[in-house]
């Protein structure tokens, strides 16, 4: 990939070493992202990448923009599974992942109250997976929700998010009425998903195409993530993004009641969906980075 690797790599090395975070929370000031770390190098590209990744109680992560990235390009399977265990009370479940999300916003030292529009548009993003865009007037707002039957039964998500919404607005003393709205996209075409070579991440976006441009970094990084049909990985790869990744999914999804099935849910998606060899041990570990419990 990089003719010049080597040289990279002993440049790096002789970089100065990041500040270790005590609760092993980080984020990266290049690519806006969110890591769970023991010590703070990059986990994906550690010999040539040359940001250390910052720990959130030096500096707390910019926006809530980090939540959205994930939400929005990684693969839809924490989505799906929250869809599939939000059963009961849509106010009760609301309340629950409100207080989770605002939780998490905390302990990551967030400066979210600054930008009040921008963290209820993370919410929504991170929890549905749905690109979401917005039409402001002074007195009311209306939020667009794309392609949101893609993860989600409309009706279903608007009855939590209604809700929810109103939680957020008083916490975020948002004073305009807020109106929701979805707008179908893609249709029936495919979600693309890819896996990246260089880096080991899986992205799920847009229609399905034989590459891509990393929508992570595009304006820097020189990999190409690749149609899932034509590369292979294992689910070893998705695991490890797992582990670095925050555990919002996993809060949100221990917040409600288990529901039975969900493992085998879990496993369908995991094969058919996106390809992958899976036996009871790589399930387990995923389903428990992913916080199912099945009841």
């Amino acid at each position: 990939m990089f003719k010049n690797r080597e040289k990279i790599m002993a440049r790096v090395a002789e970089m100065p070493k990041g500040e270790t975070s005590p609760s092993g929370r980080y984020w990266c000031l290049t690519c806006k992202m969110l890591f769970s770390l023991e010590e703070p190098v990059c986990p994906y590209m550690p010999k040539v990448c040359i940001n250390s990744p910052i720990p959130v109680e030096l500096v707390g992560p910019e926006s809530t923009i980090s939540l959205e990235k994930m939400g929005l390009f990684y693969p839809k399977i924490p989505q799906k599974i929250l869809a599939y265990v939000a059963k009961g009370d849509p106010k009760e479940i609301a309340r629950k992942w409100v207080s989770v999300y605002l939780d998490f916003l905390e302990q990551w030292n967030f400066n979210y109250k600054h930008e009040p529009l921008q963290a209820i548009k993370s919410f929504i993003i991170t929890v549905s997976g749905s690109e979401t865009g917005q039409r402001i007037r002074s007195d009311e707002i209306t939020l667009v929700l794309t392609d949101l039957e893609k993860v989600w039964e409309k009706e279903k998500f608007f009855g939590i998010l209604e809700p929810a919404l109103e939680l957020l607005k008083e916490k975020l003393a948002v004073e305009q009425i807020i109106k929701l709205d979805s707008l179908d996209i893609i249709g029936d075409m495919d979600t693309g998903k890819y896996y990246c070579p260089m880096c080991s991440k899986f992205f799920e976006f847009s229609t399905q195409k034989d590459s891509i441009t990393c929508p992570l970094m595009a304006q820097k990084c020189m990999a190409v993530p690749t149609n899932i049909n034509n590369i292979k990985y294992k689910l070893d790869h998705l695991i490890r993004v797992y582990d670095y990744t925050p555990d919002i999914y996993k809060r949100l999804a221990e917040a409600l009641d288990p529901q039975p099935g969900t493992k085998d849910y879990l496993g369908q998606i995991l094969a058919e969906e996106w390809l992958f060899e899976v036996d009871d041990s790589s399930l387990n570990t995923v389903a428990g980075l992913l916080g199912i419990k099945d009841s």
